[in-house]
């Protein structure tokens, strides 16, 4: 199994510590996807201030291949946190929405990042990458292609869903304010655009998976007390489909209702799990920012 984890890295600044901890989506999804067995590898543009460097020697000790990682002169994106009770809340105001290089200067894949990228099995994203104009770059590459739209109205609306879903395998929502019957509509929605499998997470509620063979699977949200939350969608995400992909899932292969309970099971266990970790997967640095 090999998963790529294709666009965003940062660190999370603990404000209360002084200690940045790596994280970005496709960053956590790759080094999580390592954890659960995956061959694993991350492809995003990465700084040459302190924190990027600090990010690629993490990623090298957690065994991530980081050879086609862009390095561009400037700072890496950061971000601003508060533990408050477990749960990790975000300060956007602190950095004073200052960006890093991965917005200024997002992966332009080359020819040999595309040869690259067809030796995985499934390759992630995030709309927090700014990859999208990417994305339909990589359908004729014969791989996975899974995208984590997160909770905000923006990476919903009609015009966005249009532009990506019909390139993707597997998309993630955060719905946890969403009622039932919502949900299923907007699944409906997203999966008419034609995106083939669905997971929207739930918080307390546990998540719903929609298959493109028509299925609809319960998961349950294993209840722990928290000590830190960061991270707790994105080990969910790639411990799910890294799960799916031990057990047989493939560009040709649909999800069936054993792959789907199974992979439900273990994610949960591993995202509860990953909450009693610092950061999104420790790696801490004490710095002033």
């Amino acid at each position: 199994m090999k998963v790529l984890g294709f666009g965003d890295c940062c660190v999370d600044y603990y404000i209360h510590k002084k200690t940045a901890y790596p994280g970005g989506n496709a960053l956590n999804v790759a080094v999580f996807a390592g954890e659960n067995g995956a061959q694993a590898a991350f492809l995003g543009t990465v700084g040459t201030d302190a924190i990027g460097r600090h990010i690629l020697t993490c990623a090298g000790q957690k065994g991530i291949d980081t050879s086609h990682c862009p390095i561009k002169n400037g700072n890496t994106g950061k971000a601003a946190v508060n533990i408050i009770d477990g749960n990790r809340v975000f300060d956007g105001n602190y950095f004073n929405g200052e960006h890093g290089v991965g917005s200024s200067y997002p992966p332009m894949l080359s020819k040999s990042d595309l040869d690259y990228m067809k030796t995985f099995d499934l390759i992630h994203g995030s709309c927090y990458a700014h990859i999208e104009d990417q994305i339909p770059r990589l359908k004729d590459l014969d791989v996975l292609l899974s995208f984590d739209f997160s909770e905000e109205e923006r990476y919903r609306s009609s015009d966005y869903l249009e532009m990506l879903c019909p390139y993707l395998d597997f998309a993630l929502f955060s719905c946890e304010h969403m009622a039932d019957d919502e949900i299923q509509d907007f699944a409906s929605r997203v999966m008419a655009y034609g995106c083939k499998n669905l997971l929207t997470t739930m918080g307390g509620r546990g998540q719903r998976l929609f298959t493109n063979g028509g299925g609809v699977y319960e998961g349950t949200a294993k209840r722990i007390t928290p000590v830190d939350t960061m991270g707790a969608g994105d080990s969910f995400c790639a411990a799910f489909l890294t799960d799916l992909l031990k057990l047989g899932w493939r560009k040709d292969t649909p999800i069936t209702e054993v792959m789907a309970v199974r992979a439900l099971a273990a994610a949960a266990a591993y995202s509860a799990g990953n909450c009693l970790v610092e950061g999104s997967f420790g790696c801490g640095l004490k710095i002033c920012m």
